[in-house]
């Protein structure tokens, strides 16, 4: 840690530097949980969003009652660090890994998914060898066709079998609705939205009414991302949300409209260091700092890498490792002489936090109240 940069003002830190604006962070995290317990929904945000103990520790004071995790390293970091609810919402596959997840689960309550028939029968049978039956919920394709099964036979035999194996305990539906990152429009993000957790229930109410000797019971509706989350708490019977990225927000979030750019706790500062022709700009900021998001799930609904907070007429047009260009698209832009320093909001925080060893949190000064490691960094196992 750089202890002499504490206190600095966050304008003239070394760039690239990813900034935390601690106001906005408290108060992303604080809004969410907020509703949260006005609707007595259990929120389980997702960690890989933001790979920081200080921010999983916050969470958990506002109310977070568990944490969702893509990857058993990062379930790791957060046993580790003492946290005991831990749901990984991911595919785990091999028998090393079955066995790191027994692991941590010898530690924790773990709870993970099953996706498909395979998935089953691998589950089944290592937690009869294990002789700990393994709790899980089925995961479904609500639209964004990546991993489950949509709505239909095939899931609901698959459901039928994990609610009757011995070795499994079936904790309910569990879906996210990425597709929505498409989304052209407000209109169409909340219809995607406000179906997320609708199809989930019609699955249950399907299954809970089949007249069939044995009993099936769904007690969890399990939905989430940033934005759908606001729709998630106003679908009745939706029972937990995971959203992620909205302890940070970034460009695809104000694209979409869940939030404003006053809303975005993250930035990206960075350095003009060569002016070339008069329309082109290059800021010591690249790929490596900013990733290759155009928005998620390999969506791209912007033309841009982010959007420059302090400089108007340019766009950050290109990316290479090291550099980033900006190009200039207004007779009225900014002036930007080598050496100005930029905010810029990325266009997803996610990865840019994975990509750096340590972020500043901005206290209402624009000082360096704290330097955190990213304690995750990497955890892609």
């Amino acid at each position: 840690m750089k202890t002499q940069e504490l206190g600095k003002k966050a304008e003239n830190l070394t760039t690239p530097a990813i900034l935390i604006d601690e106001k906005k962070l408290i108060n992303n995290i604080e809004r969410v949980a907020k509703k949260c317990k006005e609707k007595n929904i259990s929120l389980r945000p997702h960690f890989k969003a933001h790979k920081l103990l200080p921010i999983a520790k916050l969470q958990n004071q506002y109310g977070a009652q568990g944490f969702t995790v893509a990857k058993l390293s990062e379930a790791e970091v957060l046993v580790n660090a003492g946290w005991k609810d831990i749901l990984v919402a991911y595919p785990i596959w091999g028998i090393e890994k079955w066995n790191y997840y027994f692991e941590l689960a010898s530690q924790a309550k773990m709870s993970t998914i099953i996706d498909s028939h395979d998935a089953y029968s691998a589950w089944s049978a290592i937690g009869e060898q294990k002789r700990k039956p393994v709790e899980v919920y089925v995961k479904v394709d609500t639209g964004l066709q990546r991993v489950g099964y949509p709505p239909g036979e095939e899931l609901y035999k698959l459901i039928r079998k994990v609610a009757g194996s011995e070795n499994l305990i079936f904790r309910g539906l569990l879906t996210h609705a990425g597709h929505v990152y498409g989304a052209k429009n407000e209109v169409e993000r909340k219809t995607i939205a406000l179906a997320e957790g609708e199809i989930l229930l019609k699955v249950a109410r399907a299954l809970e009414t089949e007249e069939k000797t044995e009993e099936i019971r769904i007690n969890e509706i399990s939905v989430g991302s940033t934005p759908t989350v606001g729709e998630n708490l106003e679908t009745r019977g939706v029972t937990e949300v995971r959203p992620g990225n909205y302890v940070f927000n970034d460009a695809t979030q104000v694209r979409l409209a869940v939030a404003r750019e006053e809303d975005c706790a993250l930035r990206v500062l960075t350095t003009v260091v060569a002016n070339p022709v008069e329309n082109r700009r290059i800021i010591d900021g690249g790929s490596k700092v900013f990733a290759l998001d155009k928005g998620a799930h390999g969506q791209e609904g912007t033309d841009s890498y982010g959007i420059i907070c302090n400089a108007k007429g340019w766009k950050l047009s290109r990316l290479s490792e090291e550099h980033g260009v900006l190009e200039k698209v207004s007779t009225q832009a900014t002036e930007l002489p080598v050496g100005t320093k930029l905010m810029i909001i990325p266009n997803h925080a996610c990865p840019v936090i994975n990509l750096t060893n340590q972020v500043y949190l901005i206290n209402s000064k624009s000082e360096v109240k704290a330097i955190w490691q990213v304690d995750a960094r990497g955890c892609s196992q």
